[in-house]
């Protein structure tokens, strides 16, 4: 199978377009007018339509975050300000920054389908483990906003190092982390969405039901759109390396069709298969690469999970 695999460089340069912190600040910018939108159905519409609107603000939270993982493939490390911007309106809405969704997520891409993986999906046990598995994973973005405050603590106190990582940065190396430069790294970045969330909290004293339906119930939901992409964008197939096949077999499309669109895969991130083959390129972008794929190798590109 993989002598008739295509090598990533056989791909046309024209379909490798990489993402620009420019280009994700406009994106942005438009997910945030529209969970304007769904605040204002919320203060206007009438009470029949405010779950529509919870729902609109809910989808764009996680659009949101899916703009912060395609900044996460930047190949720049550099603190520039667009990216300073990009994570304050884009990652502490969703409780995340830039560092530790890289120290998570390039491992995850590093290792996909290895015992490495952060990510790895256990072996499929049925719907009631599955519903199971999306309640557990339902709990990701609370816990990112209590990985804030713990972070502070760990990048003060280096003995909390190694279980900050290893529970909130999903560490899988095994290593004592009490010296690791990116996990200190990381530490020290909570404090921009440990400083968010106490400003929302100060909000929410003032405008408590104005905060919990603005903000809380959409960010639970947005949660549980994240938990249904993990499930959905991988299989339980152990990958054997790093190679074309091994990606083909752990990871499937999913969400094509208007629901991803307005929350389960937003902004082409359930196009999922292309993206680990090059992780590089823009999610807006990941559309006509797909094609590229699908056109001339129909039969090893995996077929989209279904709904």
């Amino acid at each position: 199978m993989s002598s008739s695999l295509p090598r990533r460089a056989a791909v046309p340069r024209e379909l490798l377009v990489p993402a620009t912190p420019s280009g994700l600040l406009r994106l942005a910018a438009m997910e945030w007018a529209g969970m304007a939108l769904g605040w204002a159905g919320m203060a206007w519409a009438p009470p029949v339509l405010v779950p529509l609107a919870v729902l609109v603000v809910a989808g764009r939270l996680h659009a949101l975050g899916v703009l912060l993982h395609d900044a996460v493939h930047l190949p720049s490390r550099r603190r520039e300000w667009r990216l300073c911007l990009l994570e304050a309106v884009a990652g502490y809405p969703v409780a995340s920054t830039l560092a530790a969704m890289r120290y998570h997520h390039l491992r995850h891409h590093r290792d996909a389908g290895l015992p490495a993986d952060p990510y790895r999906k256990p072996p499929d046990g049925g719907r009631l483990r599955t519903a199971w598995r999306w309640l557990l994973l339902m709990g990701v973005i609370p816990g990112w906003v209590l990985r804030g405050p713990v972070g502070l603590m760990a990048w003060a106190l280096p003995s909390l190092r190694t279980a900050y990582g290893r529970v909130f940065l999903q560490d899988r190396s095994g290593r004592v982390l009490t010296r690791d430069a990116e996990v200190k790294a990381c530490a020290r970045a909570e404090a921009g969405q440990v400083l968010f969330h106490l400003g929302v909290l100060v909000l929410a004293v003032r405008w408590p039901s104005a905060v919990l339906w603005g903000y809380g119930v959409p960010l639970m939901l947005a949660s549980g759109f994240n938990a249904h992409r993990l499930l959905a964008e991988h299989t339980s197939a152990p990958a054997q390396g790093r190679k074309l096949e091994d990606v083909f077999a752990c990871t499937r499309d999913h969400g094509l069709g208007w629901w991803g669109w307005l929350g389960l895969a937003p902004r082409h991130v359930g196009l999922h298969v292309v993206h680990h083959l090059h992780p590089q390129v823009s999610l807006t972008h990941l559309p006509r690469l797909r094609a590229w794929y699908l056109k001339r190798f129909p039969h090893h590109y995996p077929r989209p999970r279904s709904y």
